[in-house]
C-alpha cells in the first residue's frame, strides 16, 4: 500500500506542477487580448473562453497537490493544539467519512458530465468561437479523480501516524 501512496503522491506532484505552468499561456492570452483590444481596437473572439478554460484547469489540477502539501485553508484553532496522533485520527475520520464520499461522488458525476459533453457535442455558446467543452470537462473530472485518490493516500498516511508508523 505504501508503494501505491507514493505513486499517488508522485502523480499528484507531476500533475500539480504541470497545472501550475498553465499560468504562462494564460498570461500570454490575456496580454494578447489587452494589446489587441486597446492598441489595435481589434478584440479577439476566443481569449475569454481560453482564459476561463485554462483558469479552471489550473485550479482543478492543483487541488490534489495542495492537499498533499497540507496547504488547504482550515480553521485549526483547536486542531493545532492536539497531539499529532489525535490530529491524524481526526484526519482519518474527516477524510474517510466526509471528504472521500463527497469527492468520489463528484468525480463520478463530473465524469458523466464530461462523457455527455463528448457524446452530445456540447459547445460553450459564450462567444463566436463556440468551442466544444468536453476537453475542459474531462480535465475537471480528472482533477477531481486525482483529488479523490490523494484523499485516500492522505487517510492512509494519517492512519499510519495513528498506529505509530509515521511516514
Amino acid at each position: 500500500m505504501t508503494r501505491l501512496v507514493r505513486l499517488v503522491d508522485r502523480l499528484t506532484g507531476i500533475v500539480g506542477h504541470l497545472g501550475a505552468w498553465l499560468v504562462v499561456p494564460l498570461f500570454c492570452i490575456m496580454t494578447w487580448e489587452v494589446v489587441a483590444r486597446f492598441f489595435f481596437d481589434a478584440p479577439t473572439f476566443w481569449a475569454y473562453e481560453f482564459a476561463y478554460m485554462i483558469t479552471g484547469a489550473h485550479f482543478v489540477l492543483g487541488i490534489a497537490l495542495v492537499l498533499r502539501q497540507r496547504q488547504h485553508i482550515r480553521i485549526d484553532f483547536l486542531y493545532a493544539r492536539y497531539p499529532r496522533r489525535v490530529q491524524a485520527a481526526l484526519d482519518v475520520v474527516v477524510y474517510i467519512l466526509f471528504l472521500a464520499p463527497v469527492v468520489w461522488w463528484m468525480t463520478w458525476r463530473l465524469a458523466q458530465v464530461a462523457w455527455a459533453a463528448f457524446v452530445g457535442g456540447e459547445v460553450s455558446g459564450d462567444s463566436g468561437w463556440n468551442p466544444v467543452l468536453w476537453p475542459l470537462r474531462t480535465v475537471i473530472a480528472f482533477g477531481f479523480f486525482l483529488f479523490a485518490l490523494q484523499i485516500l493516500a492522505e487517510a492512509w498516511k494519517a492512519l499510519g501516524t495513528v498506529l505509530g508508523r509515521e511516514a
